[in-house]
Parts: structure tokens; C-alpha cells; sequence
């Protein structure tokens, strides 16, 4: 790299071509636009001096630039071979030429998308059958909880942060609510967003009333098959001994019977994702229990789906049926409670919430 910055040095051309003139006096003057392409200006020896120290994407874009660097470099293709087309893709994503698409993973393809795309209950509006098929391929979905977010999702709320909003979509697109019916209660699920040094944050808050006779059998049904907040954390114990519960769930009062315990933001996380939550259990006055859990989930800057923060939030990549998959949070140095933490104290991010406001879930006080 010294030699390169001494070979440029010597040369001159090349800071001349991309600096502007010095104004000849300090009297302000209007700006001047640009006459012609200030990159045709660089001698062309050494524009291949820049191109020996660029892999081969790079080469190729500065290749692609303008009809005279396309003559340049002799190096051409009929066809981009897939490893050149996974490197080159996510560079023409982020250029003003591929505004307006995002790059595909699974197909190794730019798929455009629109303003309005995100995690939906049904299909997507103007999304294909091929494109469809694409971003369900990799989306958190664990059983009884069909958020049905998408790794493109993701990227896409990531590209609009990186690299400006005509790249992505705004934040909000992430933030939906839904209801999950079962035979004895309802369970409202609202989502928000943040993102915080470049990662993608979420919170998922599930807000149920059960009424005190009906605890046993929600109990009983309400287990492994059923609704999960992570895809390794159920609200209640499985039969497998890599899944995780919310113990708050399983206490009973001291005096005896099947009733719920109230607690207050009693804290918990899982081992495997990045996921902290906390529950509260509240008694209501008509003879039941509202129980509110608040789950965090830390998804990673988005650039990759192999990304470990992303590939154990969505679990779509299973090495092992059985065992867990690695790497994961327990050989990380996220402790649990830090994902809660690093939330409620960093309020210099903004939160994104359904309809771009903010507010309580479902017009409940939550804590109060």
C-alpha cells in the first residue's frame, strides 16, 4: 500500500483529477458544476495500478464505471460465475444503480421491492410466486408465533439505515400486531424497533388475561407445540432438554392450587439467541391474571443470513437435529440482561412502533 501511495504521489495526476481547484481568492463564489468525468483524467497506467490491488468485484465495477475503463481492462464476462456474482451483487445493491433492489441470498439474484414491504399476515402485495418463495426460505416463524419475518426483511430495514431510504424500507415496516386465538384466552403480540450501532433490535411484547379457573388447563395445553418466543424458549417446559421456559409460569401459590404467582419484570434470556425478556403477572380484578412478557431480540447488522446473531434468531440453517447449533450466545460475551439493559437505557435511538408512534400495547398500561 506504500508503494501504491508513492507510486500516485510521484504521478500527481490522480490527486488533481478528483480534488477541486482552490478558489483564487476568499472572496465567496457560486459554486461550478463539473466539467466531464474527472476519473477520464487519470492517466490510464495508473488506473491499472489501482486495479492490481482490487479483488474481482471491485475491478469490475471500476471496470463498468464508463465506456473508457470498460475498454481498459481486457478482462470481460460472458457470464458472472456465482462466487463473482455473490461479491459483485451487494456492491450494485448500495449503488445508485441498483437503487431499488435488494440482493437475494438464497437465489443469488437482485429482487426489486417496494416501499411497503414487510412481515406480513398474508401473501405480500406485488411480491411473485418465485419471490415469495425466496424470503419465506429464511424467516423467524417458531411454532405458534407467526411474526413471519424474513432475512430479506431484515436486510432491507438494514440498507435503508446504511445506505439512505431509497435502499430500504423505514423501520416502522418491521413493526406489526397480531393475535393469536386459543381455546382459552388471546394472545396479543406487538413488535418495535431500534437500530443501535448499526444492529438490528427488536422488542416482541405478548400481553394475555387467564382467568384463575382455567390456569391448570392452560397449563396443560399450552406446551411445546405451542407458542414460543425464540425458537429455543416455550412459554412452558419441553420434552427436549435443549428447550427453555419461563419458570414464572410453572410457580404455584404457597397456600396451595393452580393459581399464578404475581411478579414484577422478573428478568430471563436465552442461552442459544440473543434473546432477553422479562414477565410480569398482575392480578385483575375480575378473578384472573394479565401476564405481560417483554422479549428483546438482538438480530445483527443483516449482511449475511450465516450471520450467527441472524442464523440462530431464524434457526433456518440446522447443522445438528439434536444438538445445538453453533456458534451461539453461550460462547459469546452477551451476558444475560444485556440485551434488556442496553434497550431501556440507550433512548438516544429511536424506538419505531406500528403506525410511527408510540404508545402502550393495545391501549394497556403495561407496568403501571
Amino acid at each position: 500500500m506504500d508503494q501504491l501511495l508513492t507510486t500516485l504521489w510521484s504521478r500527481g495526476g490522480w490527486f488533481r483529477a478528483f480534488t477541486p481547484p482552490s478558489p483564487v481568492d476568499d472572496a465567496p463564489q457560486a459554486p461550478q458544476t463539473p466539467q466531464g468525468t474527472p476519473i477520464l483524467d487519470v492517466p490510464s497506467d495508473v488506473l491499472l495500478l489501482i486495479g492490481d490491488y482490487l479483488n474481482d468485484a471491485e475491478l469490475l465495477s471500476l471496470k463498468l464505471a464508463c465506456r473508457s475503463t470498460y475498454a481498459l481492462f481486457p478482462q470481460t464476462y460472458k457470464s458472472l460465475p456465482p462466487y463473482l456474482k455473490k461479491r459483485f451483487l451487494p456492491i450494485i445493491e448500495k449503488d445508485p444503480l441498483g437503487k431499488g433492489t435488494v440482493y437475494c441470498h438464497v437465489c443469488n439474484r437482485l429482487h426489486p421491492f417496494n416501499e411497503t414491504t414487510g412481515p406480513h399476515s398474508g401473501p405480500e402485495l406485488g411480491v411473485d410466486g418465485k419471490r415469495l418463495k425466496c424470503m419465506s426460505r429464511d424467516r423467524f416463524s417458531p411454532t405458534g408465533n407467526p411474526f413471519s419475518l424474513s432475512y430479506t426483511h431484515a436486510r432491507l430495514a438494514m440498507n435503508g439505515h446504511l445506505y439512505g431510504p431509497e435502499y430500504g424500507i423505514p423501520l416502522a415496516n418491521l413493526c406489526t400486531e397480531q393475535s393469536e386465538h386459543r381455546e382459552l384466552m388471546t394472545i396479543r403480540c406487538s413488535t418495535s424497533a431500534k437500530i443501535m450501532d448499526d444492529e438490528l433490535f427488536l422488542q416482541r411484547t405478548y400481553a394475555l388475561t387467564v382467568a384463575n379457573r382455567d390456569v391448570a388447563e392452560f397449563r396443560k395445553c399450552t406446551g411445546a407445540r405451542d407458542i414460543k418466543l425464540c425458537e429455543h424458549t416455550s412459554l412452558f417446559p419441553a420434552s427436549s432438554p435443549f428447550r427453555q421456559s419461563i419458570p414464572e409460569l410453572l410457580k404455584k401459590p404457597a397456600a396451595g392450587g393452580d393459581g399464578l404467582v404475581p411478579c414484577r419484570e422478573a428478568p430471563g434470556s436465552c442461552g442459544l439467541c440473543l434473546m432477553d425478556y422479562d414477565i410480569t403477572i398482575q392480578p385483575c380484578a375480575d378473578d384472573s391474571h394479565s401476564i405481560v412478557i417483554r422479549a428483546i431480540h438482538q438480530l445483527g447488522s443483516c449482511r449475511s443470513p450465516r450471520d450467527w446473531k441472524w442464523a440462530r434468531f431464524s434457526e433456518s440453517y440446522r447443522i445438528h437435529i439434536f444438538y445445538p447449533s453453533r456458534p451461539n450466545r453461550r460462547g459469546s460475551t452477551y451476558s444475560p440482561g444485556s440485551l434488556h439493559k442496553r434497550w431501556d437505557d440507550d433512548e438516544r435511538e429511536a424506538c419505531a412502533v406500528l403506525g410511527g408512534g408510540s404508545g402502550s400495547l393495545f391501549g394497556l398500561s403495561l407496568f403501571s
